[in-house]
């Protein structure tokens, strides 16, 4: 797929990839609070990145279910998904990862298992795994 995607489209997908790699790594970390947590900028961007990469029938998928999502919640949750608290937003992907297989299942699990793949990795590559893992942690 095209990562020249319209400005106002890439923006919203943008948004909606931060607030879900948020929560994955929210959810990694058994933490509803991110504070102090470097690289989840450029989790993001990996991630989108990596999204707009595939092949283009399985990118405009994506890309649309993962704007779809941002709008589901506000029937569950009363607002998008960009919009809850982390913790809200950890409870809403643990809903559709109960899901039974099918296209919800395989968009969570493209976010469950990149996530914190690129977050890690980029902790790792930049020698920060002890902001997150503690002291002692080269």
């Amino acid at each position: 797929m095209s990562t020249n995607l319209p400005s106002p489209l890439a923006t919203r997908l943008a948004a909606v990839v931060r607030a879900i790699a948020e929560a994955e790594v929210a959810e990694e970390l058994g933490r509803d609070d991110l504070a102090g947590i470097p690289f989840l900028d450029d989790t993001a961007e990996v991630l989108q990145a990596r999204l707009l990469g595939m092949p283009s029938h399985f990118a405009a998928g994506m890309v649309a279910l993962t704007l779809v999502f941002d709008k589901s919640t506000r029937t569950t949750d009363g607002a998008p998904f960009t919009r809850l608290s982390l913790a809200k937003r950890r409870k809403a992907l643990a809903r559709i990862r109960k899901l039974p297989l099918g296209p919800l299942k395989n968009f969570t699990t493209f976010y469950d298992k990149m996530a914190p793949f690129v977050f890690w990795s980029e902790l790792e590559e930049h020698h920060q795994l002890h902001v997150v893992l503690g002291e002692g942690v080269a």
